[in-house]
Order: C-alpha cells, then structure tokens, then sequence
C-alpha cells in the first residue's frame, strides 16, 4: 500500500497572532469604556425622550459587540495558531469576526429605523438640556477609543521625506 503524507507541503501559520495581544489589551480597555457609555445613553435616550441618544447607545451597542467578537477572534485565532486541523491558519478568522460586526450593524441600525417611524408617528418630548451633555461625553468617550485603539503611531510628518 503506497502512503501519502502533507507534512512536507505545510507550513507554519501564523499570520501576526503573535504580535496582537497590545491590540488584544487595547480592544479590551476600549470594549469597557463603550460599554460603559453605551448604558448610560440607552437609559438617558429614553428618559430625555431623545432619539439621537437612543440611536448612539444602540451604535455603542454594536460597538461593543464587533469588539467582543474582535476580541474573541484574537484569542481564537492565536490559540488555535498552530492546530493542523486549520489547512490554511487562522488568519480567516478576523475576516469572519468582521462580517459577523457588520451583519449585527445591520440589526441594529433596522432596530433604530423602527424606533424612529414609532416616535414620528408618536412624538416624545426631548428634555434637550441633559441629553446634550450625554450627548457631548459620548464623543468625548469615542475621542478617547480612537487615540486607545491607534497606538502610539508617531504622527509627526515634519521628518518625511518627499
């Protein structure tokens, strides 16, 4: 009987999951920090009667769920990095991890469409003063996810040569 073996045409397959575990630390920071403000704008968009709160909490929402999924697909793809079962490595992971945030996105931004033709049919009073402040701190929140989840990338261009 003539034997077959693939082991001379596999190589290794790690593509970067042993270099994330900065970003790893870094989405986790950012996954706390969204859901944190995610709750305080769900529960003042419905108790300012504001819309625009209610919508932004639901995108935190989705926010903390792609990060999640990104989070777990850091893990999964540097723990399984070396298993043979994976032909082609891991690496497919994190493309998979993104559809996934991108179909959620989808869900919630039909949850928020729905909502909105609700409150145009059924107007609410929007109690304007608190829920700017809300509204404020959020992007102050997101201000501060981008500059945790870019690094510290010099962006100093001043040296470049053109």
């Amino acid at each position: 009987m003539h034997q077959h073996s693939i082991r001379k045409w596999q190589h290794a397959h790690i593509f970067g999951q042993d270099i994330t575990r900065a970003g790893e630390k870094r989405t986790l920071i950012v996954i706390l920090i969204t859901a944190s403000m995610m709750v305080v704008e769900i529960i003042s968009g419905v108790l300012f009667g504001s819309m625009a709160l209610l919508a932004d909490g639901l995108h935190m929402a989705s926010h903390t769920a792609a990060l999640g999924i990104s989070a777990f697909a850091y893990y999964y793809a540097r723990k399984h990095s070396k298993d043979e079962s994976f032909s082609f490595g891991t690496g497919k992971v994190n493309a998979l991890a993104g559809f996934s945030s991108a179909v959620l996105l989808v869900v919630f931004a039909l949850i928020m469409t729905w909502e909105s033709v609700h409150r145009f049919m059924n107007p609410v009073e929007i109690i304007f003063d608190q829920a700017i402040i809300v509204a404020v701190l959020g992007l102050v929140v997101n201000a501060i996810s981008y500059f945790i989840l870019s690094g510290r990338h010099n962006l100093n261009h001043s040296n470049a040569n053109v």
